[in-house]
């Protein structure tokens, strides 16, 4: 499939209409003419650009995952220091777009895809493991003396935290739980290290 920053404009439409098609119906909504006439296309410029509804299924998935780790990673520009930099990382998951009950039922329609698809399942691991390794590097400039296995396991404790707080988030919106849930993240990834005290490395 093509990656997101080798998209067209006309692709783009064609996909933001797929996630919507999507959040709406789930994968029983999309179909190539639901899909035209979301986009306001023709089918056969749908075509010409998708092989067919797994295709535009697959690139959607990948377009939403794409998005979501550029906005976390966007949120560093211009942070300085190293555990500002980790909190910062940590809050691009929880931007108001990602936040939406669109994107929330979008979200959960694509996991649900991933465990059934093959193809949806492996971008769906490799935009994980691109954002887990980066909060693991992220981890390791602000604690030092943590090594790359458990700076690893930070990053995937933090993961999996984030993904619980989505789900709080979309059955009670409850932003007093997200903004604890966050700090919980905070506090997994900018532990002390292994035998240090945390007082040296600036811990908050």
């Amino acid at each position: 499939m093509t990656p997101q920053a080798e998209l067209s404009d006309t692709q783009e439409q064609i996909l933001d209409a797929v996630l919507a098609c999507l959040a709406e119906g789930g994968i029983a909504g999309v179909s190539m003419r639901a899909v035209a006439a979301e986009a306001d296309v023709s089918l056969g410029l749908l075509n010409y650009h998708f092989a067919g509804k797994q295709a535009l299924i697959t690139a959607a998935f990948q377009l939403a995952c794409d998005r979501l780790l550029a906005s976390a990673m966007n949120t560093l520009d211009g942070v300085d220091g190293p555990e500002e930099r980790v909190r910062a990382f940590v809050r691009g998951a929880a931007d108001e777009e990602f936040l939406s009950p669109g994107y929330l039922r979008l979200r959960l329609v694509l996991w649900a895809a991933g465990r059934l698809d093959p193809e949806i399942g492996a971008a769906d691991l490799r935009v994980y493991e691109q954002y887990v390794a980066r909060m693991a590097e992220l981890i390791m400039a602000a604690r030092p003396g943590v090594d790359a296995a458990e700076a690893r396991a930070r990053a995937d404790d933090v993961s999996l935290t984030q993904n619980g707080l989505w789900l709080n988030w979309a059955r009670f919106g409850d932003r007093a739980a997200l903004d604890r849930g966050l700090r919980r993240c905070d506090e997994i990834a900018l532990a002390p290290a292994p035998g240090g005290t945390g007082a040296a490395e600036g811990s908050a």
